[in-house]
């Protein structure tokens, strides 16, 4: 039944639509718009700015990173797990809960963005810091709608919200482009501001007011996955943070700098597999409903699939003559280029462990997905830091690759444990079985 607490800004628009191959071609034009959007702030602030202003910008995307993170398992992946198959109005109560969930984590997540700039003063991280708390709340709200239009089927209007995001972000830049060396700060404010023109656009496409007031029940109803998804997330995100963080302790900004060059080099092939599980999961749990089957085999297509479309990016960066790579980056890409190949291959290592943490996201298996974080955390806390200080740049990039190989490994592995335990044979190993029956 409908919620009577049910907040409308108008009739509802959550009814879902289009066959599942439609709905996936537009969820991949969405991630590669989001990606883009993503991508094109960080090609300016990389042009404009020297590496430190660059390495500010990587602690300060960081922490947007680990915050949206954190709401996502308040708010969106359990939205996600729960009601990607449900009926209509039980979708939209939901998704009003969701959203205000993450509303306010953005709120809480600001308070210390705000607290660390007003006890560092001054330096290129504080003002930096300010315009993302400020801005914090507006691009949480705006992440956890895109997640909505995904479990109700209807990955376009994420497309839309994205587009104008983009359209307004890009609006912004240029005006500030105009005026004399636009600092940091007044770009990342830029970024959340037109992610709050695209959350309030989220109120009207799906014609649902987020409920703050509904976060304490949310949480209640979803106390299954919540602490263990949020508990995977601290630790295996944070542990990358802490990492990152340790590595610019012992190596300086100017190491952030180069890691962020690189990173914006691997470009939208490193942000469309951040996004690429939003978007997955919905429509792998309606087919592992039908076929158990075809759901492995669409993790295995999945995890090479995002593992190869890396590859093919890092071939086409390697070709680039370094004077179209200067004029993209400035004095950041000499940097970026020396360890490109590295950081490159560390994200088609994550790629191919992406099918399977997508997939202990459709089997419900939360506490597979936290013993998986927990088997890579220690390696992520210790293994960077470490090679900072024995190689410096090259040595970061090497541990970081290192790391993300081990990570693609231990996923495989609980994932299979995971089908195991829900009584699904992996596909191969039955196709094995077959074979050796029939030879019999």
């Amino acid at each position: 039944m409908r919620s009577p607490h049910l907040l409308r800004a108008r009739p509802g628009g959550l009814t879902r639509t289009g066959t599942g191959g439609r709905r996936a071609a537009w969820s991949v034009l969405d991630q590669i718009l989001s990606s883009v959007t993503n991508f094109a702030l960080a090609i300016v602030v990389a042009k404009l700015g020297d590496k430190y202003e660059l390495g500010a910008f990587e602690v300060v995307f960081s922490v947007y990173l680990f915050a949206s993170g954190c709401s996502r398992a308040l708010g969106a992946e359990p939205l996600l797990v729960r009601h990607s198959d449900t009926d209509t109005d039980d979708l939209e109560s939901a998704a009003a809960s969701a959203v205000g969930t993450s509303l306010v984590a953005g709120l809480v997540a600001a308070v210390p963005c705000l607290a660390v700039a007003a006890v560092i003063g001054d330096g290129p991280l504080a003002l930096p810091l300010v315009a993302l708390g400020v801005t914090l709340p507006a691009l949480l709200v705006q992440d956890a709608w895109r997640y909505v239009f995904f479990a109700a089927g209807r990955p376009a209007k994420a497309l839309v919200n994205d587009l104008v995001w983009g359209m307004v972000l890009v609006a912004l830049i240029v005006w500030l482009l105009v005026g004399p060396n636009p600092s940091v700060a007044a770009l990342v404010l830029a970024w959340g501001g037109s992610a709050a023109v695209a959350a309030v656009l989220g109120v009207w496409q799906t014609g649902l007011v987020p409920r703050p007031s509904a976060t304490g029940p949310w949480l209640r109803r979803q106390r299954d996955l919540v602490p263990r998804f949020l508990g995977e997330f601290v630790v295996g995100q944070g542990a990358a943070q802490l990492s990152i963080w340790l590595v610019g302790g012992v190596g300086g900004l100017g190491v952030l700098g180069a890691l962020r060059a690189a990173g914006v080099l691997v470009g939208p092939a490193r942000l469309f597999l951040t996004a690429a599980p939003g978007a997955a999961i919905p429509e792998l749990i309606r087919i592992r409903r039908r076929s158990p089957e075809r759901f492995q085999r669409l993790v295995a297509v999945m995890s090479w699939g995002l593992a190869l479309s890396v590859g093919v990016w890092m071939a086409a960066v390697l070709a680039v003559p370094d004077r179209y790579g200067e004029a993209l980056l400035g004095a950041n890409w000499a940097p970026g280029r020396r360890i490109f190949l590295l950081i490159g291959l560390s994200w088609a290592a994550l790629g191919l462990g992406t099918g399977a943490m997508v997939a202990l996201r459709v089997l419900a298996d939360a506490k597979g997905s936290f013993r998986a974080r927990m088997l890579i955390c220690p390696v992520v806390l210790v293994v960077p830091p470490i090679s900072v200080a024995v190689g410096g740049e090259m040595g970061a990039a090497a541990g970081i690759a290192a790391v993300s190989f081990w990570s693609a490994g231990v996923w495989w592995a609980v994932y299979r444990q995971s089908l195991q335990a829900a009584g699904e044979r992996p596909v191969a190993e039955a196709s094995f079985d077959a074979t050796v029956d029939a030879l019999d």
